[in-house]
């Protein structure tokens, strides 16, 4: 009996592989021919050579993997491979067999929670070294733009005309940054000043200062200190100086993204928005698991009757669906209206919890 569900196993595990990567090339395929006319304007106005266009789109492809196609590519893989084995009447002589539904949809099972883990290791450890690179070469390469800023011990360190900068949290929102420090020098890169305040708000085209100091060093070593609460004082860089500096969690593996947090949250800053991007850096993998619960009720009932067109248009509509709710409850979190796990974890939930309902209606 172990020998004959091993074959069977071994055979869907095949055909399931088969139809995954062909499907994965062409979700792959799809979105970096999207990527390139979003970005082909760009390329022309700076001309930039084919060869950094093509290292661009090389290195967004961990990007479009780990980020969007992967669970789609398993959602139309299980819709293909399921509904194949129903028009072919497979399932039917599987369970003549005595074979039931669950013991055929196990190795389906094992591939997701493989996909799930592999998903999250690519987020964590491939995805923001390729998204930082690709930044560099959009920026730097090909808009030929000087690198005035980098992140490092948890703090963004910008160059300016005056000076240097360092910023514990840039908040986009709101045009403030936080934990603030400002390095002033003279022709000989000595440090004449520094200014420190816990927020500098842009308001009205001007920085306001709050709760800080402002440090003088002469060149005797003595050092003046002036404390303020509130101070308006005027540096050349405006608010859109800052305003792409901002390190995005994107950029930062689940691991920097909470130490970054950690680091936020002693300072006494509000981490909301980042606390709903790390749950979903946890929730989002999971995605490939229900997408084979969804995929299995839904390629039975329509195997006979649809074909391929209609796997894929159930897997468009599926996606859809999870992405709008998705994004929803992620921007909820971020506002401050669900607390970041429910936000990052509900969809999920949600999505899990209709696909075992359904797959338990689906007779054995």
């Amino acid at each position: 009996m172990f020998e004959s569900y091993w074959v069977l196993h071994r055979y869907v595990i095949r055909e399931y592989l088969k139809v995954f990567f062909l499907s994965l090339s062409g979700l792959i395929l799809i979105y970096v021919v999207v990527l390139f006319f979003q970005k082909v304007d760009i390329f022309i106005k700076y001309q930039a050579p084919f060869s950094l266009i093509f290292e661009y789109l090389l290195y967004k492809i961990p990007e479009v993997i780990f980020q969007w196609t992967l669970p789609y590519a398993v959602l139309l893989s299980t819709l293909l491979t399921l509904g194949t084995f129903s028009r072919h009447s497979e399932i039917t002589a599987m369970k003549a067999g005595g074979i039931s539904l669950y013991r055929i949809a196990i190795p389906l099972f094992v591939i997701a929670i493989l996909i799930s883990l592999f998903s999250f290791l690519g987020n964590e450890y491939l995805v923001p070294l390729a998204n930082q690179k690709t930044q560099y070469i959009l920026s730097v390469q090909v808009r030929k733009q000087e690198q005035t800023s980098f992140f490092k011990n948890y703090k963004i360190w910008y160059h300016g005309e005056k000076g240097i900068f360092n910023i514990q949290l840039l908040d986009p929102n709101e045009k403030v940054l936080k934990g603030f420090t400002f390095y002033q020098f003279d022709n000989q890169f000595r440090c004449i000043q520094r200014i420190d305040a816990r927020e500098v708000r842009w308001i009205n085209g001007r920085w306001r200062f709050s709760q800080g100091a402002i440090r003088e060093f002469d060149e005797g070593g003595r050092i003046r200190t002036t404390p303020f609460k509130e101070w308006d004082f005027s540096i050349p860089e405006t608010w859109e100086s800052f305003q792409n500096i901002e390190r995005k969690s994107r950029e930062m593996s689940y691991t920097e993204l909470r130490n970054y947090i950690q680091k936020i949250q002693a300072s006494g800053y509000e981490t909301t928005r980042y606390l709903t991007d790390l749950y979903s850096k946890l929730s989002y993998p999971f995605l490939n698991l229900i997408m084979v619960l969804i995929g299995i009720p839904f390629a039975l009932k329509t195997g006979r009757s649809g074909g391929m067109a209609l796997s894929i248009g159930v897997s468009v509509m599926i996606g859809f669906a999870y992405g709008i709710t998705f994004y929803l409850f992620l921007s909820f979190g971020k506002s401050g209206v669900f607390p970041p796990f429910w936000a990052a974890w509900t969809p999920t939930l949600l999505f899990g919890l209709t696909g075992i309902f359904t797959l338990m209606n689906i007779r054995q």
